[in-house]
C-alpha cells in the first residue's frame, strides 16, 4: 500500500487537493494551492477536514467538508469524499509520481496477419499525425 495519497477535484472554479500521509497519520486540504486545514488521522474512523471556498465580494465563502476514510482492503486506496451544498462527491485519487501510475495494459497478440498489418498501419498513421 502506498504511504501517500493525493486526491484532487475542481469545484466552483477552485482547486481542492487532499494530501494524505498514511505513515504519519496526517491529512491536509489545499484550496488553490494554499493549506486551509490539517488534521491527524484517527486509527479508526474517518478523518474530517473542514474548509471554505473563497467567494466573490457579493457572495460569502462556501463551506465544505472532506472525509478521508481507511482503505477497505490492504493495497486499496482509501476513499475520500467532498461534501458541499448538501451533495457528496467522491474525489478521484491522483498519482503523486510517474512511478505510482498504473502501467498500461499490454496489447494482446494479433490473431491473424491481417490484424497485425492493420495495427502496424494505425501506428504509422498516428505517428505521422503527431509530426504535423
Amino acid at each position: 500500500m502506498a504511504a501517500h495519497h493525493r486526491y484532487h477535484v475542481d469545484q466552483d472554479g477552485h482547486s481542492i487537493t487532499v494530501l494524505s500521509d498514511v505513515r504519519r497519520r496526517r491529512a491536509d486540504v489545499l484550496v488553490d494551492g494554499k493549506t486551509v486545514a490539517s488534521v491527524r488521522v484517527p486509527r479508526h474512523g474517518a478523518a474530517v477536514l473542514r474548509g471554505e471556498l473563497p467567494g466573490d465580494p457579493p457572495d460569502p465563502p462556501k463551506p465544505f467538508l472532506i472525509r478521508v476514510s481507511h482503505a477497505y482492503d490492504a493495497g486499496d486506496v482509501p476513499p475520500c469524499a467532498l461534501e458541499t451544498d448538501g451533495m457528496r462527491y467522491l474525489m478521484p485519487s491522483v498519482p503523486l509520481t510517474r512511478q505510482e501510475e498504473r502501467p498500461a495494459e499490454p496489447t494482446p497478440p494479433a490473431r491473424t496477419p491481417g490484424e497485425l498489418l492493420r495495427r502496424w498501419k494505425n501506428r504509422i498513421d498516428r505517428a505521422g499525425r503527431r509530426e504535423h
